[in-house]
């Protein structure tokens, strides 16, 4: 079944009853659905086989390509979704029909709803028995189900849409706000034939999207009138991949920056700017914060006191501007992807001097230190923090200690000792 089916068409009553069609060659769906993928730079698939699905596998793994099995669908669509945000390339997870389709859904809604770019393919039965509901085998109407949770759902209905259908997927993946896409694929279309040429490469799928000149003059005139400004680094920040540009802007403007969990790593939190482990001080006193691929979303307590500031003001870069206002007012909105963004935010520096006030990096600097000093003695003094039942112990010495504190431990963040402020 990995071997390719070729046919040869040669006047009006050939295969498939293709009219005026001669002298060219048809390939059958499952090597055309390869083909498009490795066409366009997708050489891995995760999934779990099955009817009518299996070919495909087999196709892909025979052409060179990765084919990585799970036991469950949910773990191969989550696998796939790490990838499509590791790579910007989107992730494919691929699934039998009914039971296979609904298990991967969940993981294909969390890639919508994170901004990870994936494409589910799924198998399916035969649409003339389904949309009658007459009973066929794992009779679903997988495109209907799919749809609310995706940010695009496609059916290929011919295998001469093939080509077009992978590359309308792949675009919808990754161009914008990155998401899950569905690709119904019907098991007579996987069996179908149409000719080669049908499959293509996309051209730019993510183009890039600058911001305009004047909403970056305005984003840098409200960050140089700051005295306590502050760069919050997203989960979008660290998909852009603008790592460099982004160390540059920092650095050269002397903001504190806070990373957010999904940011980790794209500089160090040893960084002198770096306010991670004083997160709660940041939060409170910054009066302008560059919101950085980030969302005013739970993770930020949707920038309401007394988390933050009641005057606090919002600069916010993201692709969508769907997202700006969404919890807070944002005083100036820079709609583009972030290395777009970052590189005109550099660009137009020189005419926008920063100067942070040196007591707000003092006293940021001096928190952290107060929280290192703090944890180091309660480390000494028990040095297996990660153990649960010691973590809870360290914690109620720490309060013990200091009645009026609260204490913020998001996820992969440093622990944050703050009195209330």
């Amino acid at each position: 079944p990995a071997h390719r089916s070729t046919v040869v068409l040669t006047d009006d009553r050939s295969v498939g009853g293709v009219g005026g069609m001669t002298g060219y060659s048809s390939t059958d769906g499952a090597h055309l659905v390869v083909d498009a993928l490795n066409r366009n730079g997708i050489h891995t698939i995760y999934g779990v086989v099955g009817i009518p699905i299996t070919d495909l596998a087999r196709v892909a793994m025979a052409s060179g390509s990765r084919y990585i099995g799970f036991r469950h669908e949910a773990s191969a669509g989550h696998a796939a979704a790490a990838a499509g945000f590791l790579t910007r390339r989107p992730g494919i997870c691929l699934t039998v029909s009914a039971p296979g389709f609904l298990n991967a859904l969940p993981a294909l809604a969390n890639a919508t709803t994170n901004c990870f770019p994936v494409i589910q393919i799924s198998g399916s039965g035969d649409r003339a028995m389904a949309d009658l509901h007459r009973g066929d085998y794992q009779e679903l109407d997988q495109l209907a189900a799919a749809t609310p949770f995706v940010k695009a759902a496609y059916r290929i209905d011919r295998a001469d849409d093939i080509g077009r259908g992978v590359v309308r997927a792949i675009r919808a993946a990754v161009s914008g706000r990155p998401g899950g896409v569905y690709l119904d694929l019907p098991a007579e279309v996987l069996t179908g034939h149409a000719p080669a040429e049908t499959v293509f490469q996309v051209v730019d799928p993510a183009p890039a999207q600058a911001p305009a000149p004047h909403a970056v003059d305005r984003a840098l005139r409200l960050l140089a009138a700051a005295q306590r400004p502050l760069i919050v680094l997203g989960k979008g920040a660290a998909y852009a991949q603008a790592d460099t540009a982004i160390r540059t802007f920092v650095e050269t403007t002397g903001i504190p920056f806070l990373p957010m969990s999904m940011a980790k790593g794209l500089l160090p939190d040893s960084h002198p700017l770096s306010v991670a482990s004083a997160r709660s001080l940041a939060l409170a006193r910054a009066d302008v914060v560059v919101l950085l691929g980030a969302r005013l979303n739970w993770l930020l307590h949707h920038g309401e006191p007394p988390r933050w500031s009641a005057d606090v003001r919002f600069i916010q870069a993201d692709i969508d501007a769907t997202e700006f206002d969404s919890n807070r007012p944002i005083a100036a909105p820079l709609a583009g992807d972030i290395g777009s963004v970052t590189a005109a935010l550099l660009g137009r520096l020189p005419a926008h001097p920063i100067r942070v006030p040196a007591d707000w990096t003092d006293a940021l600097a001096e928190r952290r230190a107060h929280n290192a000093a703090v944890l180091e003695r309660r480390l000494a003094e028990d040095p297996h923090p990660m153990r649960f039942h010691n973590a809870l112990r360290a914690i109620r010495a720490v309060l013990r200690e200091h009645p009026q504190t609260y204490l913020v431990n998001e996820g992969a963040n440093a622990l944050d000792i703050t009195r209330n402020v």
